[in-house]
């Protein structure tokens, strides 16, 4: 009886701004779907579910070492869900980077392996480019600022050197085999990967960081200066004769949705990192260009489905501190109406995931796999940070998973 009264207050519209509270039978009995992995505030990773009731230890050698300190950062899922890859940090003397890949079977602990192992090294990004092979991307301590692009191969026990450059962020193409990576803040370039052939495609880029392939590999996105002003502009693969789809000044974040019906893009008076400004929605399809929020954003990511887009407004920023308040948000893309979901301050590691959420696109998964809920990493008074899921509707207040400070939802 109860379960049937919490359906009928659901499917009825509150008020605006108020919350039911959490049902407590409803994390015993709800479907999962899906797998979180949660870094932990002790460095440690922790797998759990959307009901935050299952925690298991995937590792518990972070912390204090007999020369420095080990944590684990920026875990990334395979496609398939069945793996994760995650950056282990040694800071000793010398600091090291492995990348880990952890397969997680029915059986306890999960296997671990070293895919990867670097000197003087800072981790960036982890990105698989399918079920067998994973992206690395990490920051040079030795000449600070410059970034380090790698494809590393497990199974044939591989590492391959792509590119450096001061920045270099990237975008890949599964369905060509084909990696666009933006370097040094100037020239966009093309690999193919089977042959290890670069083509460089333009000298004059604009202030935006990582380009975008369309999900069917049919078109690439990407900006260019244009005279005093930009332009964002829009090729196709084969031939990559372009066309803009606007002019802006300043800088430009941009993403496409999982169906490539629409783009979504952040457009910043400012050239400096990151960007913030109004919120746009382009419509492939209709040639249209629609303000979702002339109010200040951050990122955004989109849902699974393509039908959804969950944004962060920045309402307040402390520039001492460096601490900020933002606004969850998710957007109904047919629609296009926002609703809140909760306002928080975010933990750093998260913030680091937002501030440059278009190279992250491919890799942190913030939605669950039937995008019902989203993951947010908070700030609480105590001064510890914590893992919720909110509900999209917004009608639900938000539920803690667990403690941690970053967290991403398998793919599946």
């Amino acid at each position: 009886m109860f379960l049937v009264l919490m359906g009928v207050l659901v499917a009825c519209a509150p008020p605006p701004g108020f919350q039911l509270p959490d049902d407590p039978l409803a994390r015993i009995l709800g479907r999962r779907v899906g797998r979180v992995v949660i870094v932990g505030g002790d460095g440690n990773l922790y797998l759990t579910d959307q009901s935050g009731l299952r925690q298991r230890a995937l590792t518990e050698d972070a912390g204090p070492t007999a020369q420095g300190r080990r944590a684990y950062r920026l875990p990334a899922w395979s496609p398939d869900g069945r793996r994760l890859a995650v950056f282990e940090v040694l800071t000793e003397e010398v600091t090291t980077v492995r990348v880990i890949g952890l397969e997680l079977p029915s059986r306890w602990p999960p296997i671990r392996q070293v895919w990867g192992e670097w000197k003087e090294e800072e981790p960036v990004l982890l990105s698989w480019l399918n079920a067998q092979a994973l992206i690395a991307l990490s920051r040079q301590g030795s000449r600070p600022g410059l970034y380090a692009l790698r494809v590393l191969d497990p199974g044939k026990g591989r590492e391959t050197l792509l590119a450096q450059g001061s920045p270099l962020f990237f975008s890949w193409n599964a369905a060509r085999g084909v990696l666009a990576w933006h370097r040094e803040g100037r020239y966009l370039e093309l690999h193919t990967l089977d042959r290890e052939e670069t083509q460089q495609h333009s000298d004059h880029t604009a202030a935006f960081n990582a380009p975008a392939w369309s999900p069917d590999g049919r078109w690439l996105i990407w900006a260019e200066r244009e005279g005093d002003a930009s332009a964002l502009r829009w090729a196709g693969a084969e031939d990559l004769s372009a066309r803009t789809i606007l002019t802006f000044t300043g800088g430009v974040a941009f993403s496409w949705s999982p169906t490539g019906r629409y783009l979504a893009l952040i457009t910043d008076p400012t050239t400096t990192l990151p960007r913030v400004g109004p919120l746009d929605l382009y419509d492939v399809e209709a040639d249209q260009l629609t303000r979702l929020d002339d109010q200040a954003n951050l990122a955004f990511f989109w849902s699974h489905d393509g039908r959804k887009l969950l944004a962060f407004r920045l309402l307040e920023a402390d520039p001492t501190s460096g601490q900020v308040l933002l606004q969850a948000r998710i957007y109904e893309v047919s629609g296009k109406t926002g609703r809140d979901l909760a306002a928080f301050v975010p933990s750093r590691s998260f913030l680091e995931v937002l501030a440059f959420f278009d190279v992250f696109q491919s890799s942190a998964f913030l939605w669950s796999p039937d995008d019902r809920f989203v993951l947010i990493a908070a700030m609480e008074p105590e001064g510890e940070a914590g893992i919720y899921a909110l509900h999209v509707s917004g009608w639900l207040e938000p539920r803690r998973l667990g403690d941690g400070v970053l967290a991403f939802w398998s793919p599946r």
